[in-house]
Protein backbone atom coordinates (compact mmCIF):
# COMPACT_ATOMS: atom_id res chain seq x y z
CA UNK A 1 0.00 0.00 0.00
CA UNK A 2 1.43 3.74 -0.98
CA UNK A 3 0.83 5.38 2.40
CA UNK A 4 1.01 8.98 0.11
CA UNK A 5 -2.27 6.93 -1.92
CA UNK A 6 -3.69 4.12 -0.11
CA UNK A 7 -6.61 3.80 -2.19
CA UNK A 8 -4.49 4.06 -5.53
CA UNK A 9 -6.92 6.91 -6.22
CA UNK A 10 -5.56 9.50 -9.26
CA UNK A 11 -4.31 12.51 -8.55
CA UNK A 12 -7.18 14.74 -9.28
CA UNK A 13 -10.57 13.32 -9.05
CA UNK A 14 -13.60 14.67 -10.89
CA UNK A 15 -15.29 16.21 -7.99
CA UNK A 16 -16.02 20.80 -7.90
CA UNK A 17 -17.23 22.89 -5.59
CA UNK A 18 -19.08 26.12 -6.77
CA UNK A 19 -19.92 29.06 -5.28
CA UNK A 20 -23.47 30.59 -7.06
CA UNK A 21 -23.98 34.33 -6.18
CA UNK A 22 -27.65 36.11 -6.95
CA UNK A 23 -28.70 40.03 -6.79
CA UNK A 24 -31.97 39.81 -5.48
CA UNK A 25 -34.57 41.33 -6.74
CA UNK A 26 -37.43 41.42 -4.51
CA UNK A 27 -37.48 40.08 -0.56
CA UNK A 28 -37.15 35.94 -0.05
CA UNK A 29 -38.21 33.57 2.06
CA UNK A 30 -36.74 30.24 2.12
CA UNK A 31 -37.17 26.98 4.97
CA UNK A 32 -34.15 25.80 7.02
CA UNK A 33 -31.68 23.56 5.36
CA UNK A 34 -32.99 25.30 1.43
CA UNK A 35 -31.08 22.70 -0.12
CA UNK A 36 -34.97 21.34 -0.80
CA UNK A 37 -36.03 23.98 -2.05
CA UNK A 38 -33.47 24.82 -4.05
CA UNK A 39 -33.12 21.44 -5.61
CA UNK A 40 -36.47 21.66 -6.52
CA UNK A 41 -36.30 24.81 -8.35
CA UNK A 42 -33.28 23.20 -10.20
CA UNK A 43 -35.03 20.09 -11.12
CA UNK A 44 -38.58 21.73 -13.01
CA UNK A 45 -36.13 24.18 -14.63
CA UNK A 46 -33.53 22.02 -15.80
CA UNK A 47 -36.48 19.80 -17.47
CA UNK A 48 -38.17 22.74 -19.12
CA UNK A 49 -34.92 23.29 -20.99
CA UNK A 50 -33.30 19.53 -21.58
CA UNK A 51 -36.52 17.68 -22.27
CA UNK A 52 -37.12 17.12 -26.13
CA UNK A 53 -39.73 15.05 -26.16
CA UNK A 54 -42.24 16.48 -23.57
CA UNK A 55 -43.58 13.22 -22.14
CA UNK A 56 -44.67 13.54 -18.69
CA UNK A 57 -42.47 10.64 -17.13
CA UNK A 58 -38.65 10.03 -17.87
CA UNK A 59 -39.23 5.83 -17.42
CA UNK A 60 -39.90 4.82 -21.29
CA UNK A 61 -38.57 7.88 -22.94
CA UNK A 62 -35.93 6.90 -25.77
CA UNK A 63 -33.57 9.76 -25.44
CA UNK A 64 -33.41 8.84 -21.33
CA UNK A 65 -29.39 7.90 -21.65
CA UNK A 66 -28.48 10.82 -23.76
CA UNK A 67 -30.41 13.45 -22.00
CA UNK A 68 -28.90 16.36 -19.67
CA UNK A 69 -31.49 16.29 -17.60
CA UNK A 70 -31.56 12.47 -16.46
CA UNK A 71 -28.04 12.46 -16.31
CA UNK A 72 -27.34 15.58 -14.41
CA UNK A 73 -30.62 15.11 -11.75
CA UNK A 74 -32.11 11.90 -12.08
CA UNK A 75 -29.48 9.38 -12.92
CA UNK A 76 -31.23 5.96 -14.10
CA UNK A 77 -30.84 3.01 -12.76
CA UNK A 78 -27.49 1.16 -13.19
CA UNK A 79 -27.28 -2.71 -12.22
CA UNK A 80 -23.48 -2.10 -11.93
CA UNK A 81 -23.95 -0.84 -8.90
CA UNK A 82 -25.46 -4.23 -7.17
CA UNK A 83 -28.78 -4.55 -5.90
CA UNK A 84 -29.12 -2.12 -2.91
CA UNK A 85 -28.33 0.91 -4.98
CA UNK A 86 -28.76 -0.15 -9.06
CA UNK A 87 -32.67 1.39 -8.67
CA UNK A 88 -31.29 4.79 -6.41
CA UNK A 89 -28.03 5.50 -7.88
CA UNK A 90 -25.97 8.28 -6.64
CA UNK A 91 -26.66 11.78 -8.12
CA UNK A 92 -23.68 13.91 -9.61
CA UNK A 93 -24.77 17.17 -8.02
CA UNK A 94 -25.32 18.42 -3.79
CA UNK A 95 -26.42 21.44 -3.59
CA UNK A 96 -25.24 23.24 -0.39
CA UNK A 97 -27.17 26.15 0.83
CA UNK A 98 -26.60 28.66 3.60
CA UNK A 99 -25.84 27.42 7.40
CA UNK A 100 -26.05 30.90 8.85
CA UNK A 101 -29.85 30.41 10.30
CA UNK A 102 -30.63 33.38 7.64
CA UNK A 103 -34.14 32.29 6.13
CA UNK A 104 -35.26 35.79 5.07
CA UNK A 105 -33.64 38.21 2.50
CA UNK A 106 -34.10 41.92 0.83
CA UNK A 107 -34.46 43.19 -2.65
CA UNK A 108 -30.58 44.12 -2.89
CA UNK A 109 -29.25 40.99 -0.88
CA UNK A 110 -27.06 38.55 -2.70
CA UNK A 111 -27.82 35.33 -2.18
CA UNK A 112 -25.10 32.61 -1.68
CA UNK A 113 -25.06 28.78 -1.75
CA UNK A 114 -22.90 26.16 -3.12
CA UNK A 115 -23.00 23.52 -5.51
CA UNK A 116 -20.87 20.15 -5.78
CA UNK A 117 -20.64 18.94 -9.11
CA UNK A 118 -19.00 14.96 -9.85
CA UNK A 119 -17.85 13.41 -13.06
CA UNK A 120 -19.37 14.24 -16.17
CA UNK A 121 -22.02 16.67 -14.65
CA UNK A 122 -18.75 19.36 -14.38
CA UNK A 123 -19.05 19.97 -17.96
CA UNK A 124 -22.51 20.73 -17.72
CA UNK A 125 -21.90 23.55 -15.90
CA UNK A 126 -23.09 25.95 -18.07
CA UNK A 127 -26.49 24.52 -18.91
CA UNK A 128 -26.73 24.54 -14.97
CA UNK A 129 -26.05 27.90 -14.31
CA UNK A 130 -28.91 28.70 -16.99
CA UNK A 131 -30.94 26.57 -15.18
CA UNK A 132 -30.74 28.39 -12.09
CA UNK A 133 -30.97 31.56 -13.13
CA UNK A 134 -33.97 30.87 -14.86
CA UNK A 135 -35.37 29.76 -11.90
CA UNK A 136 -34.41 32.44 -9.58
CA UNK A 137 -36.16 34.75 -12.99
CA UNK A 138 -39.42 32.87 -11.87
CA UNK A 139 -38.75 33.16 -8.14
CA UNK A 140 -38.27 30.84 -5.30
CA UNK A 141 -39.68 30.34 -2.22
CA UNK A 142 -42.82 31.06 -0.06
CA UNK A 143 -42.94 34.58 -1.78
CA UNK A 144 -41.06 33.45 -5.18
CA UNK A 145 -38.16 35.89 -4.23
CA UNK A 146 -36.45 36.34 -7.70
CA UNK A 147 -32.72 37.29 -8.39
CA UNK A 148 -30.28 37.49 -11.02
CA UNK A 149 -27.45 35.37 -11.46
CA UNK A 150 -24.17 37.54 -10.44
CA UNK A 151 -20.84 35.44 -10.09
CA UNK A 152 -20.02 31.43 -9.93
CA UNK A 153 -16.73 31.32 -8.32
CA UNK A 154 -14.76 27.57 -8.47
CA UNK A 155 -13.14 26.14 -4.78
CA UNK A 156 -9.34 26.04 -4.84
CA UNK A 157 -6.57 25.38 -2.66
CA UNK A 158 -5.78 29.45 -2.91
CA UNK A 159 -9.66 29.95 -1.83
CA UNK A 160 -12.91 31.33 -4.23
CA UNK A 161 -12.05 32.25 -7.83
CA UNK A 162 -14.35 33.52 -10.47
CA UNK A 163 -15.39 31.67 -13.50
CA UNK A 164 -18.05 33.71 -14.46
CA UNK A 165 -17.59 36.50 -16.59
CA UNK A 166 -20.25 39.04 -19.21
CA UNK A 167 -22.59 35.95 -18.75
CA UNK A 168 -20.19 33.26 -19.94
CA UNK A 169 -18.75 30.52 -17.95
CA UNK A 170 -14.77 30.43 -18.80
CA UNK A 171 -12.60 27.90 -18.91
CA UNK A 172 -11.28 26.40 -15.71
CA UNK A 173 -9.68 23.85 -13.74
CA UNK A 174 -12.27 22.02 -12.28
CA UNK A 175 -10.40 18.74 -10.43
CA UNK A 176 -10.12 18.01 -6.82
CA UNK A 177 -6.46 17.48 -5.87
CA UNK A 178 -5.76 15.18 -3.23
CA UNK A 179 -2.88 15.99 -0.58
CA UNK A 180 0.10 14.25 -0.54
CA UNK A 181 -0.71 12.54 3.59
CA UNK A 182 -3.64 11.80 5.34
CA UNK A 183 -3.68 12.31 8.97
CA UNK A 184 -4.08 8.89 11.33
CA UNK A 185 -6.50 11.16 13.29
CA UNK A 186 -8.93 13.39 12.49
CA UNK A 187 -12.25 15.04 14.32
CA UNK A 188 -15.36 15.29 11.63
CA UNK A 189 -17.05 18.77 12.27
CA UNK A 190 -20.75 17.73 11.35
CA UNK A 191 -22.37 21.00 9.93
CA UNK A 192 -26.01 19.86 8.67
CA UNK A 193 -27.88 16.48 10.33
CA UNK A 194 -26.30 13.45 9.10
CA UNK A 195 -28.66 10.37 8.63
CA UNK A 196 -26.84 7.32 8.96
CA UNK A 197 -29.64 4.14 7.63
CA UNK A 198 -29.59 0.66 9.10
CA UNK A 199 -31.89 -2.24 7.86
CA UNK A 200 -34.28 0.87 6.84
CA UNK A 201 -33.89 2.65 9.89
CA UNK A 202 -32.53 6.36 10.87
CA UNK A 203 -29.94 5.90 13.59
CA UNK A 204 -29.54 7.97 16.22
CA UNK A 205 -27.13 9.36 18.71
CA UNK A 206 -27.12 6.02 20.58
CA UNK A 207 -27.47 3.82 17.75
CA UNK A 208 -24.48 4.99 15.52
CA UNK A 209 -20.80 3.80 15.47
CA UNK A 210 -17.82 4.70 14.11
CA UNK A 211 -17.74 1.49 12.05
CA UNK A 212 -21.17 2.40 10.65
CA UNK A 213 -20.32 5.68 9.81
CA UNK A 214 -16.82 4.12 7.82
CA UNK A 215 -18.70 1.39 6.35
CA UNK A 216 -21.33 4.13 4.45
CA UNK A 217 -18.54 6.24 3.54
CA UNK A 218 -17.07 3.66 1.55
CA UNK A 219 -19.98 2.29 0.20
CA UNK A 220 -20.90 5.47 -0.96
CA UNK A 221 -17.30 6.93 -2.22
CA UNK A 222 -17.56 3.36 -4.16
CA UNK A 223 -20.81 3.87 -5.70
CA UNK A 224 -20.26 7.42 -6.90
CA UNK A 225 -17.00 5.89 -8.26
CA UNK A 226 -19.02 3.13 -10.52
CA UNK A 227 -21.39 5.66 -11.55
CA UNK A 228 -19.33 8.86 -12.33
CA UNK A 229 -15.92 8.80 -11.96
CA UNK A 230 -13.32 6.99 -15.03
CA UNK A 231 -12.73 3.89 -13.00
CA UNK A 232 -14.07 1.93 -9.90
CA UNK A 233 -12.52 2.27 -6.26
CA UNK A 234 -9.68 -0.06 -5.92
CA UNK A 235 -9.84 -1.38 -2.56
CA UNK A 236 -10.02 -4.52 -0.38
CA UNK A 237 -13.54 -4.00 0.96
CA UNK A 238 -13.86 -7.23 3.00
CA UNK A 239 -10.68 -6.23 4.33
CA UNK A 240 -11.51 -2.40 4.84
CA UNK A 241 -14.84 -3.43 6.24
CA UNK A 242 -13.28 -5.40 9.28
CA UNK A 243 -10.57 -2.79 9.46
CA UNK A 244 -13.75 -0.06 10.25
CA UNK A 245 -14.59 -1.62 13.64
CA UNK A 246 -11.25 -1.41 14.70
CA UNK A 247 -11.09 2.32 14.93
CA UNK A 248 -11.91 4.19 18.43
CA UNK A 249 -14.13 7.67 18.19
CA UNK A 250 -15.54 9.87 20.72
CA UNK A 251 -18.01 11.56 19.78
CA UNK A 252 -20.12 15.25 21.42
CA UNK A 253 -23.49 14.01 19.20
CA UNK A 254 -26.92 15.99 18.73
CA UNK A 255 -29.80 14.94 17.32
CA UNK A 256 -31.42 17.81 15.32
CA UNK A 257 -34.88 17.77 13.10
CA UNK A 258 -36.19 19.53 10.40
CA UNK A 259 -38.87 19.23 8.11
CA UNK A 260 -39.19 19.94 4.52
CA UNK A 261 -42.58 19.64 2.25
CA UNK A 262 -42.89 17.02 -0.52
CA UNK A 263 -44.62 18.33 -3.24
CA UNK A 264 -44.64 15.08 -4.46
CA UNK A 265 -46.61 13.63 -1.52
CA UNK A 266 -47.95 16.88 -0.79
CA UNK A 267 -47.57 16.69 2.87
CA UNK A 268 -44.43 18.36 5.31
CA UNK A 269 -41.67 15.30 5.97
CA UNK A 270 -40.13 15.38 9.55
CA UNK A 271 -36.12 14.58 8.51
CA UNK A 272 -33.86 14.64 11.09
CA UNK A 273 -29.82 13.52 11.62
CA UNK A 274 -26.82 13.33 14.14
CA UNK A 275 -24.93 16.65 14.11
CA UNK A 276 -21.99 17.57 16.25
CA UNK A 277 -18.54 16.29 16.58
CA UNK A 278 -16.69 12.81 16.44
CA UNK A 279 -13.24 12.12 17.30
CA UNK A 280 -11.53 9.48 15.15
CA UNK A 281 -8.29 7.81 16.72
CA UNK A 282 -5.86 4.97 14.70
CA UNK A 283 -7.44 5.35 10.99
CA UNK A 284 -6.38 2.82 8.68
CA UNK A 285 -4.96 5.47 6.29
CA UNK A 286 -7.58 4.57 3.47
CA UNK A 287 -10.24 5.75 5.68
CA UNK A 288 -8.34 9.00 6.15
CA UNK A 289 -8.16 9.21 2.81
CA UNK A 290 -12.03 8.35 2.05
CA UNK A 291 -12.89 11.12 5.14
CA UNK A 292 -10.92 14.02 3.12
CA UNK A 293 -12.65 13.29 0.03
CA UNK A 294 -16.12 12.71 2.39
CA UNK A 295 -15.73 16.49 2.86
CA UNK A 296 -17.30 16.87 -0.82
CA UNK A 297 -19.25 14.35 -1.05
CA UNK A 298 -21.30 13.93 2.27
CA UNK A 299 -22.78 11.04 3.99
CA UNK A 300 -25.78 9.28 4.22
CA UNK A 301 -29.58 9.91 2.95
CA UNK A 302 -30.68 13.31 1.68
CA UNK A 303 -27.16 14.18 0.04
CA UNK A 304 -28.14 16.06 -2.50
CA UNK A 305 -30.24 18.20 -0.42
CA UNK A 306 -27.04 19.22 1.42
CA UNK A 307 -27.30 16.62 4.65
CA UNK A 308 -24.17 14.94 5.79
CA UNK A 309 -21.98 17.84 5.03
CA UNK A 310 -19.11 17.66 7.53
CA UNK A 311 -15.55 19.56 7.83
CA UNK A 312 -12.35 17.39 9.23
CA UNK A 313 -9.71 19.11 11.17
CA UNK A 314 -6.35 17.23 12.05
CA UNK A 315 -6.43 15.18 15.56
Amino acid sequence: MNPKNPLNLPAELPIARYRFGFALESEMRLPEYAGSTLRGVFGHALRRLACMTRQKECSGCPLLQSCPYSRIFATPPNPALGKSKSQNPPQPYIIEAPEDGKYHYKSGETYHFNLVLIGGARAQLPLIAFAFAQAFERGIGAIKGRGSLQHIDIETAQGWQPVFSDGRIQEHANSLILPERYPTAATLHIRTPMRLQSKNSVLGIHRISADILLRQLMRRTSAIATEHWAQPLNADFPHLSRAAATVSATGELQWRDWSRYSNRQQQAITLGGITGTWRFDHLPLEFAQLLHIGQWLHIGKETVFGLGRYQLSDG
